[in-house]
């Protein structure tokens, strides 16, 4: 950017000297205006604010330290001054530095001697400038996080707008840049998108929020959009394909609610969080827009617990084919379902910790697993579901191989898997000997080993579980009683009741009520 100069100088050829001596451009400046006089000159700064004057000491109506004195007393304006002059008398620089002008040049100018003048001049005003601007830089993302994030009265709305430092165009959006698979510093990414949106003006200021692992938000308006035809689809869709040209990654890009005012962006930037919510629901080449999604909306669901406990066992039996399978259909039924973002990760979530609670039982160290920390950290770092299947499948295949080095090294693989059975067929009518039969053990052996195992006797162990369950029935259905004694394996009503008071020290019915 050149800055502006003004030239005020009673005699012409002086002034057209200078036009021609001084490579200005090369200075960092262009000749913005010429005057022959003070007064006018005092006239043109007022109106036109220059960055830079140079004027001639002796003039007519109004001289060069006189034009000086009523510019800095205005106060409208304060631009810096350079006096060239034929007369040497220090009372002129004296007065000159008392206004803090810049430089006294004598008469006949060295060209050197200006030019670098000028030089140190504009990298004054560029450091100023640069200061002014983070400055205003700081105010503007201070006010912009408060704008999105704090409920503010409208008068403190409209305070935080104006420190924006935006022009007062008609729409405004708020968009979610995620890049997926790779950390990327996000000083990067807001010089990619500051170049794709203003080029090289460096100028323009973008608006950006940090949102952490490998997220950043950012305010675009109308009159940036416009530039992209297509509107802000169209406009997301080039951001996405500069930033993955740039960064060899898969990006996903999420556009909140396109609103007409500056002091509605709140509403822009939570459409846009909730769009994050669709991440694995819609087609990742494309930018996900608010109120434009294939699905509606998405669910905030579990999986189904038999296809939990499947992939349990299946893991706990090292069935690797089966292992796939789950996977494979666990990763289509989010997509199926429409599962919201965070509705995927406390699926996965919820494998991963009972995977590693599974391991702890049977004495095994879950540090053992190469694949367990970036399965613990998975969602920190944005990835696209593909890799995040990978990712969670070679953590299962991983665990199920130690889980089987596990049941080999020590005898209790069998009980473990007993105690899991009776988990998940309480209701049944379950007997030491018909356990025993269907894992192919002796019944005495195993009721021993069980009660060392778990340090309590298998019989007891079965009516813990019911109890419990019959317990989380009380209070989340409205069942009468005797639904809730058949409904976890107990078939006389009259013997839950006796079991369930022995145990808790209260009738079902006291229990339910004290809710």
């Amino acid at each position: 950017m050149a800055f502006k100069v003004f030239l005020v100088d009673d005699d012409r050829y002086v002034r057209k000297g200078l036009m021609n001596l001084i490579d200005w451009e090369g200075c960092g400046f262009e000749v913005c205006a010429e005057a022959d006089n003070g007064e006018d000159a005092l006239e043109y700064i007022q109106k036109f604010h220059p960055d830079l004057v140079i004027t001639d000491i002796k003039m007519p109506v109004l001289d060069g330290l006189e034009l000086i004195k009523h510019t800095v007393e205005l106060k409208k304006t304060n631009p810096n001054f350079i006096i060239i002059s034929g007369y040497s008398d220090f009372n002129y620089a004296q007065r000159a530095v008392k206004y803090g002008v810049h430089d006294f040049i004598l008469k006949p100018v060295d060209k050197e001697e200006i030019e670098e003048t000028l030089r140190k001049v504009a990298d004054k005003y560029t450091k100023e400038l640069q200061l002014n601007r983070n400055r205003e830089n700081i105010v503007a993302e201070t006010a912009f996080n408060d704008l999105l994030t704090i409920e503010l009265e409208e008068d403190l709305r409209l305070d935080c707008v104006k420190k924006l430092n935006i022009d007062q165009t008609i729409g405004f959006a708020y968009i979610i840049i995620e890049i997926n698979n790779v950390a990327v510093n996000t000083i990067k990414i807001r010089e990619i998108i500051s170049r794709t949106i203003h080029g090289e003006a460096v100028n323009s200021t973008t608006l950006f929020r940090e949102h952490g692992s490998n997220r950043i938000g950012l305010l675009v308006n109308n009159e940036e959009i416009q530039p992209f035809s297509g509107g802000i689809f169209h406009f997301s869709e080039i951001v996405k394909a500069q930033l993955t040209i740039h960064l060899q990654t898969d990006v996903t890009i999420y556009v909140g609610r396109i609103v007409d005012d500056a002091i509605d962006i709140k509403e822009s930037y939570e459409t846009a969080i909730k769009a994050l919510q669709f991440k694995y629901v819609e087609a990742s080449e494309k930018p996900i827009v608010y109120g434009k999604t294939k699905n509606r909306s998405v669910n905030y669901i579990e999986l189904d617990q038999t296809q939990y406990q499947s992939l349990m066992e299946h893991i706990e039996e090292n069935l690797i084919s089966e292992i796939r399978k789950d996977v494979v259909m666990m990763f289509e039924q989010f997509q199926e379902e429409a599962f919201a973002k965070d509705a995927v990760r406390t699926s996965i979530n919820r494998v991963v910790h009972e995977v590693v609670k599974t391991l702890q039982s049977m004495d095994g160290d879950e540090k053992n697993l190469t694949t367990l920390q970036s399965m613990l950290n998975w969602d920190n770092q944005p990835s696209t579901l593909v890799e995040i299947k990978n990712m969670f499948l070679d953590f299962l295949l991983e665990a199920a191989g130690l889980l089987n080095r596990l049941n080999k090294e020590c005898g209790s693989g069998n009980i473990r898997r007993i105690k899991k059975y009776v988990d998940t067929h309480y209701k049944n009518d379950l007997t030491l000997k018909h356990i025993a039969n269907t894992f192919y053990m002796n019944p005495v052996y195993m009721g021993q080993l069980f009660k060392k195992t778990y340090g309590m006797y298998f019989k007891e162990y079965i009516l813990q579980v019911r109890i419990n369950e019959a317990k989380k029935q009380l209070r989340q259905t409205d069942l009468r009683i005797y639904q809730v004694a058949e409904s976890v394996g107990f078939s006389n009503p009259d013997y839950f009741v006796t079991q369930f008071e022995k145990t808790t020290g209260m009738t079902p019915t006291q229990y339910r009520k004290k809710l």
